[in-house]
């Protein structure tokens, strides 16, 4: 497994994101986190490329990015060592850790709000690469449910889109932000049961197998 980012690393992953210049509009580290989550959940993702832009800038514009060629690359080793990091747990069956930041001190009557960009960034990938969306599972779409149920509903949003809303939110019976986190990281290694089963099933074989001593040699 990938060394886990330290809180350092993810300090300067967020630095590195908020110094992408106008009129760019990068991701920040918690969004990223969902995104990175969906892409990783995928049985066939799309190729670096063309998924590390949107990293960059949300709307997708050309050329964004640092115009430090040394910061920039630092930023993307940061961002592919983040999607391998959360791959490899999810492959090893072992709970994300998500970036989370604190509730906004400005919405007190959303008890959920640190939740929202993963929930955004997981849907920003579903809305590109809707391999989850389309899948006929009833476990993952279930699951999908759980995690999307966190994704933000902004003013323009229609009204249909708002009762569904407070319709999910109605059926949440978490006592605080602990325990929504702990039943979405649940939901997320739900959907990798299904989507990526057969490399989970690799992982463990190889774990297994490197954990079988070796006899000790002859003298």
């Amino acid at each position: 497994m990938p060394r886990a980012l330290t809180l350092e690393d993810i300090d300067r992953l967020g630095e590195l994101l908020a110094s992408i210049p106008d009129p760019f509009v990068p991701m920040e580290p918690d969004m990223l986190d969902g995104y990175l989550t969906a892409i990783a959940l995928l049985k066939h993702p799309p190729r670096i490329e063309d998924w590390i832009g949107l990293v960059f800038d949300i709307e997708g514009r050309t050329r964004a990015g640092l115009a430090n060629e040394e910061k920039q690359h630092e930023l993307r080793k940061l961002v592919l060592a983040r999607g391998s990091e959360i791959e490899q747990m999810i492959l090893a069956q072992k709970p994300i850790d998500p970036i989370i930041f604190e509730d906004d001190p400005e919405n007190p009557d959303d008890p959920f709000d640190a939740l929202h960009p993963f929930a955004d960034g997981f849907a920003l990938a579903c809305s590109n690469w809707p391999e989850l969306m389309k899948t006929t599972s009833k476990a993952v779409q279930a699951a999908l449910v759980g995690v999307l149920r966190y994704e933000s509903v902004n003013e323009d949003s229609q009204d249909d889109e708002r009762e569904v809303a407070a319709s999910i939110e109605e059926d949440m019976a978490f006592a605080d932000i602990d325990e929504a986190l702990a039943d979405l990281t649940a939901c997320v290694q739900e959907i990798a049961e299904v989507t990526r089963a057969e490399d989970i099933e690799r992982a463990q074989k190889a774990v297994k197998k490197s954990n079988v001593r070796k006899p000790p040699r002859r003298r």
